[in-house]
């Protein structure tokens, strides 16, 4: 029975990164369908590509949902099909209204939302108590604050001084993370493509929870990407002001092309990894328990091992290391750290062919509301709006917050629209977008909260 919950939250997280593709699609083309520099066709070609290949590069969004917002201790294998089906039907509503809103911050929403049920529920069965004996609040189910100290592994600039490269010998051809010894001590260096860079570690205060990691960039980056599509846009009406309209218009229809492609990277970077954290998660849980001894080889993919191997490369590393070194431009990938647990390969390969796959069924309805309804647009609009908000996903997601797409697009396409007059911009439209992002985390919230606390009433999940 417990093997089979396992693969129906694999199955609902592929099925919710479907919906994220195809609810998200609008994201990465819908100002170049709005500017008519390709057909509707065309650009879902284009943002599958860019979305496939931006989910094999960061995983750092996937780590701050799998374990950065709620107590893992209270999210089981059914409560996280309850919060898939939360976030799946929230996707499912939105997009029916044709309302570009958050995927991120629907599942955020429910992640919250559902770990509070059990909190609830488990305290009604047993009060929960700390150590000592003191009764706890179920609020603790939720990791509001937390502000901590820890060592950060970072690849040093510099080339490592040659004692360094003469202890690690013929390895230096062998792409991964190597720890070799020196004078008694043990240094760790990661090579790529011939290049060598020493690993080193330095302090740093992370900040994480759900203020840290959700509150604040749900409030800055929306802010970001308005006021910067507003600088980005003025700037370049300050220094195209003397050329003439078709100019314009052939040029930058010719690089929004170029920040099209860089959008739907982003964008496939920032949500395609949101499932891989909790697949990974329930492939991890069902490894411990012991579930997938006695299953069929066919089957055997979905144990995990403890920990990463210190040779392994992502599937974007993989990528970046078939190309000519010139083309890598001194890229080097992050050095492993072998105690934490990896994502699977087949985990990273599947959940990106399935955002490709929804982002390639299309979101005609988003698509319409973003690319014609809120303000026209010219491929110069297009241009300064994709780049602005895609460079606030590729900073953000690097950071491991899970930034809403949807925010930093629409908020970026709205900077554009006040920067060539503010009557420009439809309000009403723009007023159904900003409620649907307000009741999103709380909408989802509820409704996981629900299905948890109806699921428990009927004895399918026990705490």
């Amino acid at each position: 029975m417990e093997l089979f919950t396992i693969c129906i939250v694999i199955f609902l997280g592929l099925l919710f990164t479907y919906t994220n593709g195809f609810h998200d699609t609008a994201n990465a083309i819908a100002t170049v369908v709005g500017t008519k520099v390709l057909t509707p066709r065309q650009a879902i070609v284009l943002a599958a590509i860019t979305n496939l290949l931006g989910a094999f590069f960061g995983l750092a969004v996937a780590k701050t949902i799998s374990s950065g917002i709620v107590d893992s201790a209270f999210i089981t294998q059914p409560v996280l099909i309850c919060v898939l089906l939360s976030a799946i039907f929230w996707n499912l509503l939105t997009w029916w209204y044709g309302i570009p809103s958050s995927s991120t911050h629907a599942l955020v929403g429910s992640l919250i939302g559902a770990a509070l049920a059990a909190a609830v529920c488990l305290n009604a069965a047993k009060p929960m108590a700390d150590a000592d004996g003191k009764p706890v609040s179920v609020w603790t189910s939720i990791k509001w604050m937390e502000v901590k100290t820890k060592k950060e592994k970072k690849l040093a600039i510099e080339e490592p001084k040659p004692e360094v490269i003469a202890a690690l010998g013929d390895k230096r051809q062998i792409n991964g993370t190597h720890t070799i010894e020196i004078g008694g001590k043990k240094v760790q260096v990661v090579a790529f493509s011939g290049r060598v860079r020493e690993v080193i570690e330095k302090e740093k205060t992370e900040k994480a929870g759900v203020y840290y990691k959700v509150v604040i960039p749900m409030i800055t980056s929306p802010l970001t990407g308005f006021f910067a599509g507003l600088v980005v846009m003025a700037g370049l009406y300050a220094f195209l002001r003397s050329w003439r309209p078709v100019t314009v218009n052939r040029l930058f229809g010719k690089l929004q092309l170029a920040s099209s492609a860089y959008m739907g990277f982003s964008h496939g970077m920032n949500d395609a990894t949101k499932c891989m954290g909790i697949i990974t998660l329930a492939l991890v849980a069902g490894t411990k328990a012991g579930l997938f001894v006695n299953v069929p080889d066919w089957m055997s993919f979905m144990r995990t091992g403890e920990g990463s191997d210190p040779l392994s490369l992502n599937i974007g590393d993989h990528f970046i290391g078939m190309l000519p070194n010139w083309l890598q431009f001194g890229y080097m990938p992050s050095p492993v750290d072998v105690k934490s647990q990896g994502v699977p390969a087949w985990v990273v390969i599947v959940c990106a062919l399935t955002m490709g796959a929804g982002t390639a069924a299309g979101g005609w309805k988003i698509i319409k509301t973003m690319g014609h309804k809120m303000v026209k647009l010219q491929p110069v609009h297009g241009f300064a709006a994709e780049t602005t908000a895609a460079t606030v996903l590729a900073v953000t997601g690097s950071m491991g917050m899970p930034v809403s797409t949807t925010h930093a697009i629409t908020t970026s396409i709205m900077g554009v629209g006040c920067a060539k007059r503010f009557s420009a911009l439809k309000l009403k439209v723009i007023e159904r977008i900003l409620w649907a992002w307000i009741l999103t985390l709380p909408a989802t919230a509820g409704v996981a909260y629900f299905l948890v606390w109806v699921m428990n009433k009927f004895g399918w999940i026990t705490f």
